[in-house]
């Protein structure tokens, strides 16, 4: 099979081809930077579509740039001159590109407490949105606990998110360090984990501190979703613990943030519309923003105490609306799994 970026016509059936489109349309939603990249390319600008939505622009700027035999040259016009973004393509245009890791298998999880009356008036007006400073500061202060990973499967390279709960311990989700497969699921070859992969306050990319792990440390469960691995040589100084939270205490209605790198990019953080909508004994659910690659992000209340391993994401009809929620595995769940497994 050729590689996605010399398939004609372009085939936008493959993962790597739909992640592609979601980064290009998410670094550059405005039209004028994107018309400049077309000229540079030397893709004809007459043949674009323009006055749509950037997400549709960049869909048929592919197409036709890689009917053109100009989406390469495209592309490396789009990462001159940003580190960050360079850095992303590069891997989407390897020869084995990195995408995101495969979805967990539904667990068979079924909808319960949903309960929309109130929401907005509950998120407005109803409850107080006022935090003390210092919410910001330890929120710096836990960030670098959060890393991204570099994952090496049976079935190619994927990215996901992990934390440190222990002196070589990271935590992330069973679905980013397994590849499903005919004979069972079999665990990562090779994983890296990227300390402080972000931009500082000038927007600057910063150095990541790359760190080898040991994939025959790797220990999960696919039913709870978590999965841990030790890191092969000593974290750099500074990187904190997160500590596993004993009787986690959340309620819907309360908010959560996500420490997270979604779409394999820079250490972002999920703070806007996160109201908590639904709590049982397994899992919990809430607004959140979360993307592909955010699998494994720790979640924390307005407290910063660990309460929920992000994982995955839900739709449900409820008076005729479709709702979407992401959902986290309680962290007292996992906690128990750590320990019946001898890891804690």
């Amino acid at each position: 099979m050729p590689h996605f970026l010399d398939a004609l016509p372009f085939d936008w059936s493959r993962p790597e081809s739909r992640e592609l489109l979601d980064f290009l349309a998410g670094i550059h939603f405005r039209e004028g930077p994107v018309v400049e990249f077309a000229v540079r390319a030397g893709v004809k600008p007459a043949t674009i579509a323009w006055d749509r939505p950037m997400y549709s622009v960049w869909h048929d700027l592919i197409t036709k740039a890689r009917n053109q035999n100009r989406l390469r040259t495209l592309l490396e016009q789009v990462a001159e001159n940003d580190e960050a973004v360079a850095l992303r393509l590069g891997e989407l245009t390897a020869a084995d590109p990195v995408v995101e890791a495969p979805a967990g298998a539904d667990t068979g999880v079924v909808w319960k407490g949903f309960d929309a009356r109130g929401a907005w008036e509950r998120q407005i007006f109803d409850e107080p949105t006022l935090l003390d400073v210092a919410f910001m500061r330890r929120g710096v202060e836990l960030a670098p606990a959060v890393a991204r990973l570099l994952v090496t499967l049976e079935g190619g390279r994927a990215y996901g998110t992990a934390f440190r709960i222990g002196g070589d311990l990271l935590l992330t989700n069973h679905h980013v360090l397994y590849d499903p497969g005919p004979s069972g699921f079999r665990p990562a070859r090779d994983v890296e984990a990227w300390l402080h992969y972000e931009l500082d306050t000038a927007a600057r990319h910063r150095v990541p501190t790359v760190v080898r792990c040991r994939p025959e440390t790797i220990t999960g469960d696919r039913a709870h979703d978590w999965a841990v691995i030790r890191t092969a040589e000593p974290l750099p100084d500074g990187i904190p613990v997160i500590e596993l939270a004993a009787g986690e205490q959340v309620s819907v209605g309360e908010r959560v943030y996500i420490i997270q790198h979604p779409h394999g990019g820079v250490k972002k953080i999920g703070m806007h519309h996160n109201v908590v909508r639904h709590v049982d004994d397994d899992v919990i659910q809430y607004w959140t923003d979360t993307e592909a690659g955010s699998s494994g992000s720790p979640v924390f209340d307005e407290r910063w105490q660990l309460i929920a391993l992000h994982h995955r994401w839900l739709a449900v009809e409820d008076s005729g609306k479709r709702e979407f929620r992401n959902q986290g595995r309680r962290i007292s769940r996992v906690a128990e799994g750590l320990a019946a497994a001898g890891v804690l």
